[in-house]
């Protein structure tokens, strides 16, 4: 960094301020864009790693998931338009998950802007909030230290999101003299004292509570809160979809999570419960089972809803309670107040309790591969603290269903229900992480979009362990269509690769596993190689979801369809 009166590039003022917020990682696909950045980030090669990915989606992925896994903003550099394209999904990821990120992109020169020169796009149209917290360009260096700090400080106060530079190449190389910023600070909301008193009395009312937590902003000081103030007052607690990490699954009040695949005894108790202290989740359609379960406007249940972004309360829901806090600050808050008397719905909360683990043993799907037994497996085989990245799919049942987190901060996964998550996040958890295990998960069509980042892993030394679930298949969609248009399948067969002689291409660990028996020993092997492993693992395409076949699904169609014509 420089001292004022040293003139140096828009380049280099751009790395000096990512330097001084501790930005230790960046992830790029080099353009020529952006080459004075570049040149900056090779004199502070000793200070910033620079991942060099195979394609911009991956790339801006792994800055999300890094964002996810360490709660400071993921940077990440790409060129103007395809460059920009590319990485867009994991901005709308972001966005939607709640993750702090940076995306940085190279921009045409400032004299050529509004002739649809060569790649360009205004990305402060394409990337406008919804779709990013915040987009902006900077055409004058002398601005790059006011900006980057307002756009840092935008990415992890309040809600947390994406935000999107815009970078000019002549400003890049154009030289100023300017005085550094200073390292950004979250700025959060705080509840007030007698909101906590006015909840703590509608709970006492309560005869059937239960608290969701959800959305980002959380650290393991949160979370470790949350959990105290849910026992403290013998609260059941349930976690919005993907965010099963927020509170540990072996907790006698953990009872479950509001997912694709949600439990039915859940859903059920979510409509009988009185009231409802949710704590972070916008409470989207995913989460409300489409908006049944917890009914907008006005909600049968009384309900407190907790969030960081003024704009979402009274959004969808009206609460009978709306709180603008931090995750962090409402957390601490609660763990500290006296507890209110649990003993009269203690019942109801062991009761959840009990669906919860009944919801452990698995169903009878048939299949040479029990996938159950390799969730269950993996988890007996590795670390508490293994940080899990599951893509988007109906492979991914069985991971949430079976895999039990204990610790803040180990579940990747996009919310958004973006494919192609997995790799890039395994890659890119590995090297923000690289003393606890990763695993990733993700099915064949995932595996295709984004896998070619595998070589990312082996270029900078992550080993993530990643099962591909092979069912030759777009599985969610196939088990939509036989729902919806039983017998007229088309355009969900897959046509794929030997995936475990693909690793070996790659220089990666491979294997390829057919029956229960084999899968252990398979694990065994790629943990000890030492290096990125791919096990593929062939999955009956009968075992749709963890708890029908899809066999099961065309046949309730069949029959719906048979009635609905008599």
């Amino acid at each position: 960094m420089s001292k004022k009166g040293t003139p140096r590039t828009g380049g280099q003022i751009l790395v000096d301020q990512l330097l001084l917020n501790d930005v230790d990682t960046v992830f790029a696909v080099p353009g020529e864009s952006y080459l004075a950045v570049l040149d900056a980030l090779y004199g502070a090669r000793n200070r910033a790693r620079v991942i060099t990915c195979r394609q911009e989606g991956g790339a801006a992925f792994m800055a999300e998931a890094y964002g996810k896994v360490t709660g400071r903003p993921g940077i990440c550099f790409v060129t103007r338009g395809p460059g920009a394209c590319n990485a867009s999904i994991a901005v709308h990821t972001a966005m939607q998950d709640s993750t702090p990120m940076m995306l940085l992109v190279g921009q045409v020169a400032r004299k050529l802007l509004g002739r649809e020169a060569f790649q360009e796009i205004d990305y402060g149209r394409m990337f406008a909030p919804p779709m990013a917290k915040m987009a902006v360009q900077i055409d004058d260096p002398y601005r790059i230290p006011e900006i980057i700090h307002n756009a840092l400080t935008t990415a992890i106060s309040g809600r947390p999101g994406p935000v999107v530079v815009a970078l000019p190449e002549d400003m890049l190389v154009e030289e100023c003299t300017v005085v550094d910023g200073k390292p950004v600070q979250a700025v959060q909301p705080h509840a007030a004292l007698e909101q906590l008193t006015e909840v703590l009395e509608a709970l006492a009312k309560a005869a059937r509570p239960m608290m969701i937590l959800g959305g980002g902003g959380w650290d393991p000081e949160a979370c470790a809160n949350i959990a105290k103030f849910a026992s403290d007052n013998c609260l059941p607690t349930a976690v919005s979809f993907r965010r099963q990490d927020l509170f540990d699954n072996q907790n006698d009040f953990y009872i479950g999570d509001l997912s694709s695949g949600v439990d039915p005894a859940l859903v059920q108790r979510v409509k009988d419960s009185d009231f409802l202290l949710v704590v972070g989740a916008r409470l989207g359609e995913m989460t409300t089972k489409g908006y049944t379960t917890i009914m907008p406007p006005v909600p049968k249940q009384r309900l407190v809803h907790v969030y960081a972004d003024a704009h979402e309360l009274g959004k969808v829901f009206q609460p009978d309670i709306a709180i603008l806090s931090g995750m962090s600050s409402f957390a601490q808050q609660v763990s500290e107040l006296d507890p209110v008397d649990g003993n009269i719905w203690v019942t109801w909360a062991k009761a959840a309790r009990k669906d919860y683990l009944k919801t452990q043993d698995p169903d009878d799907l048939g299949g040479e591969l029990d996938l159950a037994f390799v969730v269950k497996h993996l988890q007996e085989a590795l670390a508490q603290d293994t940080i899990v990245t599951v893509d988007a799919g109906n492979f991914s049942g069985w991971v949430h269903r079976f895999w039990r987190f204990r610790k803040s901060r180990t579940e990747l996964g996009p919310t958004v229900g973006a494919m192609g998550y997995g790799v890039p996040a395994g890659v890119a958890a590995q090297i923000a992480c690289p003393d606890q295990s990763v695993v990733s998960f993700v099915g064949d069509g995932g595996f295709l979009m984004t896998g070619q980042e595998l070589a990312t892993a082996l270029q900078h030394g992550a080993a993530p362990i990643i099962l591909v679930f092979n069912n030759s298949m777009y599985g969610t969609i196939r088990m939509n269509q036989e729902r919806e248009y039983p017998d007229r399948v088309i355009a969900t067969d897959l046509t794929n690769p030997d995936f475990t002689a693909l690793a070996h291409a790659y220089g990666a660990h491979g294997e390829r596993v057919e029956r229960t028996e084999e899968f252990a020993p398979a694990l065994k092997r790629a943990q000890a190689s030492g290096k990125a492993a791919v096990i593929e693992l062939i999955v009956d395409p009968e075992q749709i979801t963890t708890r029908a076949t899809l066999s099961q699904i065309r046949g309730a169609a069949r029959t719906r369809t048979e009635l609905g014509s008599q």
